[in-house]
């Protein structure tokens, strides 16, 4: 007998997925920058996972926000617009959580709010939500629609269960 998923709660699993994916993608985005910039391995992640939740809460709100949309040019400006406002609130709320700031585009041009977003970051945040929306989504989508109920809740809670109690670690231990 298969049971079927309630929508809510695939929506929900569809979240979930897209959220670690985006971290676990910004964590090896992060990786390479560090190659490229520094010539050497850097993990520029919080967690001890590979992941930087700050590039999978923003594929989550892009993805909340532009899910239906089809125009690419209106995927990359509203992607453009979300996710640099999204880094730019996230930099305030790190630094006042963790005492640190986790990235400084001060050497980077056209960089503003003293270096807590810059327009090449932003353009590159506006191609990474093109490839969210129109690639990533989709198949996050078909493939949790295609899964039993009971593996996609396992999967939600052990996604969960990690990312939080890692948070944990880091921000209490």
């Amino acid at each position: 007998m298969e049971v079927k998923q309630h929508k809510g709660y695939v929506k929900i699993t569809q979240y979930i997925f897209c959220f670690a994916v985006g971290s676990f993608v910004g964590w090896l985005y992060e990786i390479a920058m560090g190659f490229i910039v520094w010539k050497h391995y850097m993990d520029r992640g919080i967690l001890h996972l590979p992941l930087c939740p700050i590039y999978g809460f923003g594929a989550f709100v892009i993805m909340a926000f532009l899910g239906k949309r089809r125009s690419l040019s209106v995927i990359f400006l509203y992607g453009v617009v979300i996710s640099t406002a999204v880094e730019l609130g996230a930099s305030y709320v790190i630094e006042w959580i963790a005492g640190q700031r986790l990235w400084d585009y001060t050497h980077w041009p056209l960089h503003f709010f003293q270096g807590r977003i810059s327009l090449p970051s932003s353009i590159f945040f506006g191609i990474f939500s093109m490839l969210v929306i129109g690639i990533v989504y989709p198949q996050i989508k078909k493939w949790v629609e295609k899964m039993p109920a009971v593996v996609a809740a396992l999967l939600d809670i052990i996604i969960v269960a990690a990312v939080a109690v890692d948070a944990a670690i880091i921000f209490l231990g």
